[in-house]
């Protein structure tokens, strides 16, 4: 039942929330009840005139941002809905407390990161002169969006309720919020699946949404990778040719496309990824291979400020009228030779990265502005600290603190230079934030600039460059830093980043910081059931959540239209000292075979079995192996063998495909016999002319279980017993000086 009455007016309250925790009650088909429980915490206040105005942007990570009315927090939480229907609202909440006299701070409205917010001055607007609690209703729903396979919507609660003709704070307890649908109307962003379904983004939707366990039951996280798309140019085929290779030997089906089929236009373009999702399902990663005027962005039109909002994540928006990605997108932006760069970068970063610990330690490099205003109320090197408390934490080394002013810790005195930056990045780094001023050039803290990039002896050492500043991705008219990072060399070699994001347009101050803070989370592996590995699935995972927690509005929106990430989104990011990854397997097999097996020293990894080019099985290594299945061979061109983990070196390694069908011997000549076979107590192998140098008998691990050197081998024959083996499969290897014939065995 729905309560409404007022507990009491009481004098001014040192304990404002600034807490949030959302509970869901229940998830029915129809119904999504949940509760917000209202934490609480210290006032803070700001003086205005001389006086003290309640300021919630000190204490709060989200407030109200119409300029010259009242800051007042809000908290959301995202469930899922069902795929068609009008969705409605309803409110109840345990009553409320008035609190007198009470000046709360106006916003200063939506500033983009060209401007200090403190020269900004407070505005009392027409809100201040209205006998009405502002805003209207203590919690609001966003328009239904659509997230790959799931349509979900946003809830809004405002506890808070100002009225700054009365000087009344409403203060409201538990705030329960019910989401209905009606399916008997037409809702927004309707999907046209039957069912909600569970695909490569599952952990994302657990993340993302309240009730995803609910709706999916609980369940193991998939461990695969999905597909990936490249688009590039006629011209650049061959200079990507090498990436795709390593990608399919990873396991990562890899289609490539020139602009020839998908089209020159942004339009033609998204029409033809469109299709692609539509036919490929299991697409989670798009690279675009080219410059602008090569494979071309896309521009949503212009900015207040006449900026055009070029942006690649227009190409990833695949499902419904929303600004949520159904892919992870990228790009490599260069002529030939600087594509090259990017490939052999990329290849030696996941394939045969530099030793060392350079992957633990950090840079922070942050301007001395923002107090009061960026995310969270902080200022940008206080942002950036305490992202460094949080990589400390997680097992990061060394974070050097290059900060504008002077504030103590391991932050030298006065503002930072390249004199500063440039050793730290040339000694390697694994992570480079930047949170300041920028232009489309130069990180203005520091004077950080695309020619100190250049210059870069790095060589082996690439971080993750994150950029919150202005103009740091400004592309399509010219050359950005971001392009700077990803196409620098030291004598004709890779250096600079092994992925680079920045903004093409003037930047937001708040928005990117949550990005960028959710970006530290993930990779300090704060959620159990949301790890990332990808350098795309940790960028747009930290980007969803950022367009959740500002509830979508138009910064949040710019944000994610905006932000451009210039490098491979499937690119495994490195956090941790790299550790070998050892795998075994059999060398041999014949034609017909249909599965393999694996043992390898590391759970979780992710083996791959390739054939000329084409993905044969993958699958995740679980109580030390993993068995594959796949077709029954019908080529006789040798596997690769491709095993994959976050932080360890790739194990690779072949398997040579035999001529002879199962129970015979491999060769053509019947120099080798092996009988019987289905075997129960025996199995004898019988030669012509020499003795073999050695006959051994494997299990599918590769396990040798049985052994006879040439010494032993006498007359034209050998006798294996198999009474004592387990029913199953084998593998009998017969070597000689020649070659190895190898035989599958069945025993019974």
């Amino acid at each position: 039942m729905k309560q409404t009455f007022i507990l009491g007016a009481f004098a001014l309250s040192s304990f404002f929330g600034i807490g949030q925790q959302f509970e869901l009650l229940s998830s029915q088909d129809n119904m999504i009840s949940m509760k917000h429980t209202l934490q609480q915490r210290d006032a803070e206040y700001t003086q205005i005139d001389n006086q003290n105005f309640q300021d919630f942007t000190k204490s709060n990570k989200v407030t109200t941002m119409t300029a010259g009315a009242p800051a007042i927090p809000y908290f959301t939480e995202s469930v899922i809905i069902p795929n068609s229907g009008e969705i409605s609202l309803e409110i109840e909440h345990d009553g409320f407390i008035d609190y007198l006299n009470v000046n709360v701070v106006p916003s200063k409205g939506h500033l983009t990161r060209n401007i200090d917010p403190s020269t900004v001055p407070y505005t009392f607007g027409s809100a201040y002169s209205t006998d009405a609690f502002y805003p209207g209703s203590i919690a609001e729903l966003s328009t239904p969006f659509n997230l790959r396979n799931t349509r979900g919507v946003t809830v809004s609660v405002s506890p808070y309720q100002y009225n700054p003709v009365t000087k009344t704070l409403r203060v409201y307890s538990n705030v329960r919020t019910n989401v209905i649908t009606n399916e008997n109307q037409t809702g927004i962003n309707e999907l046209t699946a039957t069912a909600i379904q569970r695909d490569v983004f599952s952990s994302i939707y657990n993340e993302q949404y309240l009730n995803a366990q609910t709706v999916f039951g609980r369940y193991t996280p998939l461990g695969e990778d999905g597909e990936m798309l490249i688009i590039t140019t006629t011209a650049l085929t061959d200079e990507i040719q090498p990436l795709v290779n390593w990608k399919i030997q990873s396991g990562i089906k890899t289609t490539v496309v020139t602009t020839t089929d998908a089209g020159t236009t942004d339009t033609q373009i998204k029409a033809y990824i469109q299709s692609f999702y539509t036919n490929n399902p299991n697409l989670v990663y798009i690279l675009l291979v080219g410059d602008h005027a090569d494979v071309p962005s896309h521009t949503y039109g212009t900015t207040g400020s006449n900026e055009q909002l070029w942006s690649d994540t227009y190409y990833a928006q695949l499902t419904g009228n929303d600004f949520y990605p159904e892919a992870f997108i990228g790009r490599f932006s260069g002529n030939a030779n600087q594509i090259t760069t990017m490939v052999d970068r990329t290849l030696e970063y996941e394939k045969t990265p530099a030793t060392g610990d350079w992957m633990t330690k950090a840079i922070g490099l942050g301007s001395n502005e923002g107090a009061g205003y960026g995310d969270d109320s902080e200022a940008d090197w206080q942002h950036l600290r305490n992202i460094r408390t949080k990589l400390l934490g997680f097992g990061y080394t060394e974070i050097h603190e290059f900060y504008d002013g002077s504030h103590g810790g391991n932050d030298a005195s006065g503002d930072p230079s390249d004199a500063l930056i440039t050793p730290a990045v040339n000694n390697g780094v694994g992570l480079f934030n930047y949170t300041g001023h920028g232009a489309q050039n130069i990180c203005v803290t520091g004077s950080y600039s695309s020619t100190h990039v250049n210059q870069a002896t790095n060589n082996g050492k690439y971080p993750l460059v994150i950029s919150v500043a202005c103009n740091n991705g400004t592309f399509t008219t010219g050359t950005c830093i971001s392009e700077t990072w990803m196409r620098a060399t030291n004598n004709n070699t890779p250096a600079g980043s092994i992925a680079a994001c920045g903004s093409s347009i003037l930047m937001a101050w708040a928005e990117p910081m949550q990005t960028q803070d959710e970006m530290a989370e993930i990779i300090a592996e704060s959620y159990s059931n949301n790890k990332k590995a990808t350098i795309g699935g940790i960028f747009y995972n930290a980007q969803m959540s950022m367009l959740e927690d500002y509830n979508a509005n138009t910064n949040a929106r710019e944000v994610m239209q905006t932000w451009v990430m210039f490098g491979d989104p499937s690119t495994l990011f490195r956090n941790k000292v790299t550790t070998n990854l050892t795998a075994s397997h059999i060398s041999n097999v014949d034609l017909g075979e249909t599965s393999v097996n694996v043992t390898c020293n590391v759970e979780g990894a992710k083996i791959a079995i390739t054939q000329n080019g084409n993905i044969l099985g993958t699958g995740i290594v679980s109580g030390g192996s993993a068995t594959l299945t796949f077709t029954a061979l019908t080529s006789n061109q040798v596997l690769t063998v491709t095993g994959t983990k976050q932080n360890y070196k790739p194990y690779q390694g072949t398997i040579q495909v035999g001529d002879g069908p199962v129970g015979i011997n491999v060769n053509k000549d019947n120099s080798v016999i092996v009988y019987p076979n289905p075997a129960t107590e025996f199995v004898t192998v019988q030669w012509n002319g020499a003795a073999p140098t050695s006959v051994q008998l494997m299990d599918l691990s590769g396990k040798v279980i049985y052994s006879l050197i040439q010494t032993e081998l006498l007359g034209t024959s050998a006798v294996i017993p198999t009474s004592d083996l387990a029913s199953g499969l084998y593998i009998l290897n017969v070597a000689s000086n020649e070659k190895i014939n190898t035989v599958k065995i069945t025993v019974k």
